[in-house]
């Protein structure tokens, strides 16, 4: 520990969490946590409402930060190395010049973080003037950043270097990356559509299966790098334009169909189209909709019907469902990561004039970091699909079907 640094203890430090979160609800004895220049390594702030807190300067080595809110924390040149910020929110966060080498920031949201590059001076008599950290020296054994699934999006990220970090899964969406060193890193699978990768180092970086439409990268700039499966601003598939109708007219004829139980109108397939430039489709009746093997990406179809639905094999990164009717939809081999399934219904659909019911399917489904908290998720067939890091808090899952399912960390139980 560098002598001009003050070292908690974990009684000393639970003391000053609690006064901050008094501070926070506006009760008597509360005080806002000033930990300037504090040594904090190896603590537990899990769990903590810690927002607004000052950690600038501050080490904090293999802290346990998981689950915390951390919204608008100044932790300015700051040592965060191996910390752990699982689960965390850190929405406007200031890390500024913060040394990330090896941190977990798996599920983390820093939505319209700031990890600009930055430096922090203090004197010492006898070292005279010297920046935070600039001596400590990489030990053997660091890697980059572990931020599998993190959400950076609208996240300012410019000059920050993130050599072989790995970023799979990661929400980058609109996030800022101007002169950032992001080599060797690992972006397989993440949103970076809308993303400026501006005058960025790019070289042996890993972009399978990464989203970069519209985002805006010199081609020349991604020297040796794997773009297998990367989707750009090329059409995948089908286009909108190729349906022969408008999208709200493919609707009209659609709720026909449905009302007149086949009689009239055409039922709505849009199987191998790229849909990403259709508009919301919110609160929409689409009922038995078929889109298998179609390409969606953040649409909104929250609070919308998709009974019976066909998704199978769909791409549908970041897509809003919050509290859509999906009883019976097939989402067999769909790629979900991100999405937010929140308040869904999903459970078992009763067949009109039969006792008989249809069941949800995400079999084989890539459901990693997929929100399903407060969902009905009764005898969904869930079987091979991977789970990780996906949130069924407060979720009903009776007789839903986990075989050979992935569940790590995932989150079940009651919040």
């Amino acid at each position: 520990m560098h002598e001009s640094l003050t070292r908690l203890d974990q009684a000393r430090l639970d003391v000053l969490i609690a006064r901050h979160e008094l501070f926070l609800e506006g009760r008597k004895g509360g005080a806002r946590a000033l930990l300037m220049q504090h040594d904090l390594s190896k603590l537990v702030l899990r769990g903590h409402d810690l927002s607004n807190a000052d950690f600038t300067g501050s080490i904090l080595f293999e802290t346990d930060l998981a689950n915390t809110k951390l919204d608008s924390c100044l932790f300015f040149a700051c040592d965060l190395r191996r910390a752990n910020f699982s689960g965390a929110s850190l929405i406007r966060a200031d890390l500024r010049g913060a040394r990330l080498r090896g941190a977990n920031m798996r599920g983390a949201n820093l939505t319209n973080a700031d990890l600009r590059e930055g430096s922090f001076a203090f004197c010492n008599p006898e070292m005279e003037l010297n920046f935070f950290g600039e001596k400590d020296g990489l030990k053997k054994g660091f890697s980059g950043v572990d931020g599998r699934g993190v959400d950076l999006s609208s996240a300012k990220l410019s000059g920050v270097s993130a050599i072989n970090s790995n970023f799979e899964d990661a929400n980058f969406r609109y996030a800022s990356f101007i002169r950032a060193d992001l080599s060797g890193a690992n972006l397989s699978g993440a949103n970076l559509s809308g993303a400026d990768l501006s005058d960025c180092v790019l070289k042996n970086i890993i972009l399978r299966g990464a989203d970069l439409s519209k985002a805006k990268i010199d081609p020349a700039s991604l020297k040796n790098a794997d773009m297998t499966g990367a989707i750009t601003d090329l059409p995948v598939g089908k286009t909108i334009d190729k349906l022969g109708r408008t999208l709200e007219d493919m609707i009209k004829l659609h709720q026909a169909w449905l009302k007149s139980k086949g009689i009239v109108g055409e039922m709505m397939d849009v199987s191998e189209f790229d849909m990403r430039n259709s508009p919301a489709l919110c609160t929409a009746d689409l009922t038995l909709i078929v889109a298998n093997r179609s390409l969606w990406m953040n649409q909104d179809f929250s609070y919308s019907n998709l009974q019976v639905a066909q998704f199978k094999e769909s791409y549908m990164r970041d897509c809003n469902f919050m509290g859509a009717d999906l009883r019976g939809s097939n989402f067999v081999g769909a790629r979900l990561v991100g999405s937010n399934l929140s308040k869904t219904r999903l459970e078992p659909l009763l067949l009109s004039d039969s006792k008989e019911t249809l069941r949800a399917c995400f079999a084989g489904a890539n459901l990693r970091y997929v929100d399903f908290s407060e969902a009905d998720l009764r005898e969904v067939d869930f079987s091979g699909a991977d789970l990780a890091y996906a949130n069924l808090a407060n979720a009903n899952a009776s007789g839903a079907k986990f075989d050979n399912a992935i569940l790590e960390n995932t989150k079940f139980g009651t919040t």
